[in-house]
């Protein structure tokens, strides 16, 4: 004991010690400086001590397997009221030349000013079992236990709420096939783990109380009471929801960090990319050089530095196409979209990427003469993934859903302020807490620092929703780092929920403004398709056509585009007059078309409660011409590139056109340009500033105008 303790406080710890000292357990008292002062016969066997041994020399830090462990039971043990013990502590230790894995109670003693003195501990060994169950609550998966009739006859707390149960006393004693999404394949899994009694990662498909489609992966061990007899059923589900969409993509998902030689290098992909690079497995990609797949070093550049242009204005790369090279050393085509994770200052990038080999290889021949059996995979891919991604809204998108089935960003942007100021008020009182029990609140400080990063707001709702994503991961990492600080329970439980309320609206958010993207994408699909057909319809003999429903059927197709970018389209024609045209019916068909969706697609995006995006249409009957006039208020195109005649080039989008993100193949204008051409006709453009501003200032609306002439049948 320090020279500074009291006898009468080294007589209070003796007391104490001797009270207790006949349990069968190890009963000790050391020291803050670790040195024993007292120990039972039971503490001594378990650190190899001699009976007769005096305790002088002998110290607890001498068996910590880390020594530097100590000090953080130290802090914590400092936060125990005097008189109080602090229960379930574990720690790795050292004894004889043998690990051990001890669990121990403490009840600490102070001096007058509350400086921690000694501590009087009870501990024993624990089996690995033991050990590891303490963390069964921190784990996110469901740990259940069915008797012979398969009936749930426990689980834990993470299996119930999987399951959207309140409590696992709501789970237990129900069938295990009326959890099943298909209850008749109960049956079925009967007979699986009779077959197999050590069953690993079997996919099942279990229904929420909500009534959501959960997918999971079951490991168990079965114990048979006799020939074809079960008597027990133990194991573990994870949720692999997530994870399923994500292997199941038809894209390369991809994870590449600088390595400490400062090459970049692939730390995580799917195996989606690792098939695109010629391997059976991502682990065969793994930790290799992205340099390596480049067919040469100025090709690597080229796509680094394109990829830091995007970067240095904020944006990611999309839609880059680029060639690389598998490990064979066969030359691929492939889309990538890939953007550098913020604040990793360049070090991180993640991206996706697709393999159009096939389509670059076949496309004079095989695309043109039979598409579909080409591209109608990606387009029932987006379709399917637009699909995909409504399940999940109409799966966990409670509360905040639109009549048609999508996300009502308002109503969900109100629920999650409603949820920060829950949190906000939550977290006051935790803060206050703290301060009222003297409590450490160095560890608030990691969430106070995500929970301040959520008022920073971003360029786009769709940053806004990434960013506030991020943060709310990171925040509930640091609130289940409190549990163990004396807080309230239910008050951590409440804080725990608010969170991860907040990160499913986010998430709901995020999936939203995904669908919005694949809607939005989705013509630009259809649009390719019909181009790449364009070879067909050529070969045939033009014929004296009306074009006024050509024109009103383009528009009628691109009605709901329209809608989902709020534009508003005029009509200034009567669609029952007849103006005749020679022409190949597909191709005019395909040439307005192109023009009427870049018109909707750069309509002005920022809304003016005052002037609304919106397009005009006019089509006229002149002596010995059509002229059609397609207007819209929106994304300027600059005078140098109309004089030059640069914004019909095949491959070439106006400097303005990527606008807020806006996609594009370069090849709309260009191929409307050729078939109006062929079919005798004239198209041009002309871009005016409104609001007054100059010829050369890009930054407010202009009024785009698209004229079309046609010669008329005699």
């Amino acid at each position: 004991m320090e020279s500074t303790e009291s006898s009468a406080r080294r007589q209070d710890i003796r007391d104490a010690f001797q009270q207790i000292s006949h349990l069968p357990f190890p009963v000790y008292v050391s020291d803050i400086a670790g040195n024993f002062l007292f120990a039972n016969a039971k503490a001594r066997l378990f650190f190899g001590l001699e009976t007769d041994q005096g305790l002088e020399g002998c110290n607890i830090r001498l068996y910590y397997e880390n020594p530097q462990e100590r000090e953080g039971l130290l802090n914590k043990i400092r936060t125990v009221e005097p008189g109080n013990w602090l229960e379930d502590l574990t720690v790795r230790l050292h004894v004889q030349q043998e690990p051990h894995k001890i669990r121990f109670v403490c009840q600490p003693f102070f001096d007058g000013n509350r400086q921690l003195q000694a501590l009087l501990c009870i501990g024993d060994s624990m089996s690995d079992l033991e050990w590891f169950a303490e963390f069964e609550d921190t784990f996110q998966a469901g740990f259940f236990e069915m008797d012979h009739q398969l009936l749930i006859a426990d689980c834990n707390a993470t299996f119930a709420k999987l399951l959207h149960f309140n409590s696992p006393a709501e789970v237990k004693g129900r069938p295990v096939g009326s959890l099943f999404w298909e209850p008749e394949k109960a049956q079925a899994l009967r007979l699986e783990i009779m077959e197999h009694p050590h069953l690993k990662d079997c996919q099942l498909k279990l229904r929420r109380t909500d009534g959501a489609m959960v997918i999971v992966k079951m490991s168990c061990i079965t114990t048979m009471r006799d020939v074809g007899e079960i008597s027990r059923v133990k194991g573990v589900i994870r949720d692999v929801t997530f994870e399923m969409i994500q292997e199941e993509m038809p894209v390369g998902l991809f994870l590449v960090n600088t390595d400490q030689n400062g090459k970049e290098i692939f730390s995580r992909v799917t195996q989606a990319l690792a098939r695109i690079f010629g391997f059976d497995s991502p682990d065969d990609l793994l930790t290799r050089a992205i340099a390596d797949f480049h067919p040469s070093p100025a090709a690597y550049e080229a796509f680094r530095g394109e990829l830091q242009k995007s970067a240095s204005l904020g944006k990611p790369l999309l839609d880059y196409y680029m060639e690389v090279q598998d490990h064979h050393g066969k030359r691929r085509n492939v889309v990538t979209n890939v953007r550098y994770v913020t604040d990793e200052n360049h070090h991180l990038r993640v991206g996706a990427a697709y393999d159009v080999t096939d389509h670059v290889s076949r496309h004079r021949r095989t695309l043109e003469a039979n598409f579909s059996a080409v591209l109608h995979t990606y387009i029932a891919t987006i379709n399917g993934l637009r699909d995909t991604l409504n399940m999940l809204i109409r799966a966990h998108g409670h509360g905040i859903r639109k009549n048609d089935g999508g996300v009502d960003r308002l109503v969900a942007a109100a629920e999650l302020n409603r949820h920060r100021n829950r949190f906000e008020t939550l977290f006051s009182e935790m803060k206050k807490i703290a301060t009222e029990r003297g409590i450490d609140s160095r560890p608030l400080a990691g969430v106070q620092k995500y929970w301040n990063n959520l008022a920073a707001t971003k360029e786009t709702e769709k940053d806004n929703a990434a960013w506030s994503r991020r943060n709310l991961i990171e925040i509930r990492k640091s609130l289940e780092s409190l549990k163990s600080l004396p807080f309230p329970r239910e008050l951590l439980k409440n804080s725990r929920a608010e969170a991860d309320e907040m990160l499913r609206l986010t998430s709901m958010i995020s999936i939203s403004i995904s669908v919005d993207e694949i809607n939005d994408r989705i013509p630009d699909f259809y649009y390719f398709r019909n181009y790449l057909l364009r070879g067909e319809s050529m070969q045939q003999e033009m014929k004296a056509t009306n074009i006024v429903p050509l024109m009103h059927d383009a528009l009628q197709h691109l009605e709901e585009f329209a809608s989902v970018n709020k534009v508003s389209v005029v009509q200034h024609f009567n669609p029952k007059e007849v103006m005749l045209v020679n022409c190949h019916r597909s191709s005019l068909s395909r040439a307005l078309h192109s023009i009427l969706h870049n018109a909707i697609k750069y309509s002005w995006s920022k809304r003016l409660e005052d002037r609304p995006p919106w397009i005009d249409v006019r089509m006229e009957k002149k002596t010995t011409e059509v002229e059609i006039i397609v207007e819209n208020w929106g994304v300027p195109i600059r005078r140098e590139e109309l004089e030059d005649g640069k914004i019909f080039q095949f491959g070439r989008r106006g400097r303005e056109s990527e606008d807020r993100g806006r996609a594009g193949t370069g090849i709309g204008l260009y191929d409307a340009f050729e078939v109006i051409k062929e079919h005798g006709g004239h198209l041009h453009l002309s871009s005016e500033p409104t609001f007054g501003n100059q010829q050369n200032i890009y930054t407010n609306p202009f009024i785009t105008k698209a004229f079309i002439t046609l010669p008329i049948v005699p």
